[in-house]
């Protein structure tokens, strides 16, 4: 993730995925390690809900390892868990309001008119 952000720095970036650290386990080595990434790039975990049930022996876990991480998070409207089950994983969503900058209009530019018939350009050949 460094390497990737160090080559993308000043662009609007948006990482979505299972990343199977919990999101709420902040005791946990690994979350505190990437809290410091996500810090350190101004990113933003957007997903608030579990992700994950999982029954483990008679014992059902829950956790939030499906994330959206993004540095443009004041663009989003809505992050949310879906009901709809994806395997063991809950669905994730995320809606972003954004423009769409038009192309720009081009004109046509005529750089030499020929007016020779094509017979002469061909015998310079």
């Amino acid at each position: 993730m460094n390497m990737c952000m160090r080559k993308l720095r000043g662009k609007r970036v948006m990482w979505i995925g299972d990343i199977n650290i919990d999101q709420n386990n902040i005791t946990d080595s690994k979350y505190r390690k990437l809290d410091l990434t996500l810090k350190t790039y101004n990113l933003k975990q957007t997903i608030q809900g579990i992700t994950r049930f999982h029954k483990h022996g008679q014992r059902y876990t829950t956790t939030t390892i499906d994330v959206i991480f993004t540095n443009f998070y004041s663009d989003f409207t809505s992050c949310e868990v879906l009901d709809e089950r994806i395997g063991d994983h809950q669905a994730i969503k995320c809606e972003i309001d954004f423009a769409v900058q038009k192309a720009p209009k081009y004109e046509k530019v005529v750089i030499e008119t020929i007016q020779r018939p094509i017979s002469l350009l061909l015998s310079n050949i």
